[in-house]
């Protein structure tokens, strides 16, 4: 190696895919959310909107939601139908809680919601055959003493206790479309609405959100649109979140210096 050969630098790594470039100004984690109420009901289409602020751009690195269900849990008795009144008279007999019926179970779920139940037919009100559909379990306030074995001592105690609950929908079972415009310049980043599980993921915790390919850049007081389309019945609130960052200090934006120099 001759002392005049000019030497080499190694070049630098580049910065990950989606990171902030550097710039003249102090770079800030920001997300922009939207919240939804879901009504359960399919086809119904939501918008909302948020405004850049107008301190610095706003770049939205990825995007992701979560899902809370506002359906109260509906709780019903279900005791067995009382023994013979002649039987009584002999003995005293108790109620048993493994002779509980179907139908009495039916009947129950129905009171709880208000509908009619025919008994000679089956037929259920609407709300009472989704509950039914999606199943019910036992109270946990009661959970315990019935596993244990003391059913029978439960609705011998309270025979109108609430020993039955209606099972919520679970969160993964949520379905729907959404769509992402920028209403300052009229740019749509989709060719058509999304489903929610082959853009975002499910709503259990299996990826919920997704980086997207290139940050994308809203400038200060321009509007974000997001539409929603409702694709399932689950009722409850969807929070959807853009997460980026902000880069404060810059020459255009109200929090840079724009001072002149004096001469």
């Amino acid at each position: 190696m001759s002392l005049g050969a000019p030497l080499r630098r190694r070049p630098g790594r580049r910065p990950p895919p989606g990171a902030p470039v550097a710039a003249a100004g102090r770079t800030v984690p920001f997300d922009y959310a939207f919240r939804y109420v879901l009504r359960g009901e399919p086809e119904q289409v939501q918008n909302q909107t948020v405004t850049i602020s107008i301190e610095a751009a706003f770049n939205a690195v990825s995007i992701g939601y979560g899902v809370v269900s506002t359906v109260e849990p509906v709780v019903f008795s279900a005791p067995p139908p009382i023994p013979d009144p002649t039987i009584l008279l002999k003995a005293a007999t108790k109620l048993n809680f493994f002779q509980t019926s179907i139908g009495t179970i039916f009947a129950e779920v129905s009171k709880a919601f208000g509908e009619p139940f025919n008994q000679a037919t089956g037929r259920v009100g609407p709300r009472t055959a989704e509950a039914l559909a999606m199943g019910f379990r036992l109270n946990p306030q009661f959970a315990e003493r019935i596993l244990l074995g003391d059913a029978n001592g439960l609705i011998n105690d309270r025979p109108d206790a609430p020993i039955f609950q209606v099972v919520a929908p679970p969160t993964d079972q949520i379905s729907f479309k959404y769509a992402l415009f920028d209403q300052a310049t009229g740019r749509e980043f989709q060719s058509e609405p999304i489903l929610n599980i082959a853009g975002l993921g499910g709503s259990d915790g299996g990826r919920p959100f997704r980086y997207f390919a290139q940050p994308i850049e809203f400038a200060p007081r321009s509007v974000i649109r997001m539409e929603i389309t409702e694709l399932s019945t689950f009722r409850g609130e969807l929070h959807v979140s853009l997460q980026g960052y902000k880069v404060l200090g810059t020459p255009s934006s109200p929090t840079g210096s724009n001072r002149r120099r004096r001469p």
